[in-house]
């Protein structure tokens, strides 16, 4: 659609010709309360509250309308012959589809800033580079800004501990940044960023932030053949913002299936085996991914369905989580049996969702809880991996199957029918992993991430010490590296690069990093 005109100030809805008020009719649906009919375009507004729900067709249809024309926006102010980008938010921004937003630019660009909150706020950065580099289509990016410790604007804006800057930033190119900057340059003595970090603190260049940054500048320039190369990622996630925005809109079953929390479980699991992944949209070729993991897909379309479909078929490992394959593209429920277009891929069908109550859990076969929300599986070629337990425990289901598999094709296939625990998301996916002969970038301690990026001239081993405790990890080489806590090395692996076989940049802890001038 495109906006057209105005009434009382308020834009409106038209068409791209040739649509008709009755597709219209037919793809925005009906209100719960009162049937939605539409005889001419100036019939249909903008989505407004009600005394009851909005419509949750035409709520999807606008997301999606706005987003698209803050692209058309970009794409019109864009100059001819002049590359372009501009900082994409990733999952800090849920009303703009950073997918499209991504594809229209040049270079993609991304902010990141640790949510305060989460401790494992290491872990999102991590999201939300890997999303970065899927957006664009696994070339190298840029990370447009990140602070050097403290920001101004969550509700408690937790400062950085000594090495945490260097951790954060050094994650950015382990997964595919070129380039990596900073908010802002001196921090202002007045204004409302004034409490907002900066490279130049109030206190000057004798700072423990300056220093840091300082040390940090040098690094980088030691790091500079690792631009160009890309980083070895053979599993994909899908991350789809009209699923986002289907998923948490009004009137479903249970408004404590947020999208985000759910693709955060999957992917901190796959973190922890340190196996790399591309976040990826629907449409996304797959052909090059040995696994495939989508967290939810309560909204799919027939053809992505059917690339789904194909892609087990053929070969690939694919794992689908609770909740999928509801509605197509306009929020309408597949017909026939819940799953949609997946049922003969995951081998099963849904009678009914089971929503939980707050506090009510779900006892696992493999001594887990699961929380939220349970299903009805009815196996209709399936296995069963993983049940609920037999009486109360179990849950609504009990004795149901929660994790099961099926072969389709050449290809297996996996579903959670829960909100699984941490536990049993590892399990399923370091399962899927050894299937798919999927390797870690290097076998390290809990709280060591390892990421590898490959170029023609070598190949570069990211180690991150996140934990409170010093670490050894022990290379493909049979070498040794010592990282200490809160420390971080960059190893150019044997045989590969202009400078043989060891560190491109020291395993300094964050007291050194501090008391460095």
């Amino acid at each position: 659609m495109l906006l057209r005109g105005q009434r009382h100030g308020v834009p409106r809805l038209a068409p791209r010709p040739p649509h008709h008020p009755g597709r219209a009719q037919r793809s925005l649906g009906h209100r719960l309360l009162e049937p939605a009919r539409y005889g001419d375009w100036e019939e249909i507004d903008l989505p407004r509250d009600t005394t009851a729900f909005k419509n949750p067709g035409q709520d999807l249809d606008y997301r999606g309308f706005s987003s698209g024309a803050l692209v058309d926006r970009y794409r019109a102010e864009a100059a001819p012959d002049t590359p372009v980008t501009t900082n994409l938010l990733g999952t800090l921004e849920k009303k703009a589809d950073a997918h499209a937003l991504a594809a229209a630019c040049d270079i993609v660009s991304l902010d990141h800033y640790l949510p305060a909150h989460d401790v494992n706020g290491h872990i999102d950065l991590a999201l939300n580079a890997d999303l970065a580099r899927g957006a664009a289509g696994g070339h190298p990016w840029l990370l447009m800004e990140h602070s050097t410790s403290a920001v101004n604007w969550q509700p408690v804006n937790v400062a950085k501990q000594p090495g945490e800057m260097r951790r954060n930033s050094l994650g950015h190119p382990a997964r595919g940044a070129d380039a990596i900057m900073f908010f802002q340059w001196r921090q202002s003595r007045a204004g409302a960023e004034k409490w907002h970090s900066a490279m130049l603190p109030h206190g000057g260049t004798d700072t423990r932030v300056r220093r840091e940054a300082a040390a940090l500048d040098a690094e980088l320039h030691a790091l500079r053949e690792v631009a160009g190369s890309r980083v070895e990622a053979d599993v994909a996630g899908l991350l789809d913002w009209h699923n986002w925005w289907a998923l948490e809109a009004e009137a479903r079953p249970s408004d404590r299936m947020r999208y985000l929390d759910l693709v955060r479980d999957w992917y901190e699991a796959l973190w922890r085996l340190n196996i790399t992944c591309d976040i990826v949209p629907p449409g996304t070729p797959l052909a090059s991914y040995k696994a495939l993991f989508a967290p939810n897909l309560y909204l799919l379309g027939d053809e992505d369905a059917a690339a789904l479909s194909r892609y087990v078929h053929t070969g690939g490992h694919l794992a689908v989580g609770c909740f999928s394959g509801v509605v197509d593209g306009q929020d309408r429920v597949h017909p026939g049996d819940y799953l949609g277009a997946l049922h003969t891929v995951l081998g099963l069908r849904i009678d009914e969702y089971l929503p939980l109550r707050d506090g009510v859990t779900v006892d696992l076969s493999d001594a887990s809880t699961a929380t939220h929300w349970a299903e009805r599986v009815e196996p209709a070629g399936c296995e069963t991996l993983v049940p609920s337990a037999d009486g109360p425990e179990g849950g609504p289901a009990p004795g149901g199957p929660a994790v099961t598999r099926h072969r389709h094709g050449s290809g297996p296939s996996r579903y959670v029918a829960t909100r699984a625990s941490a536990a049993t998301l590892r399990e399923l996916l370091r399962g899927l992993a050894r299937d798919a002969g999927l390797r870690p970038a290097a076998e390290t301690p809990e709280d060591v991430e390892a990421v590898r990026r490959s170029g023609r001239d070598g190949s570069w081993l990211f180690l991150l010490n996140h934990g409170t405790a010093p670490v050894e990890v022990h290379t493909e080489s049979g070498g040794v590296v010592a990282i200490p806590a809160g420390g971080a090395a960059t190893l150019r692996e044997p045989g590969r690069g202009s400078g043989g076989p060891g560190p491109v940049l020291p395993t300094r802890s964050p007291a050194e990093d501090a008391s460095r001038r």
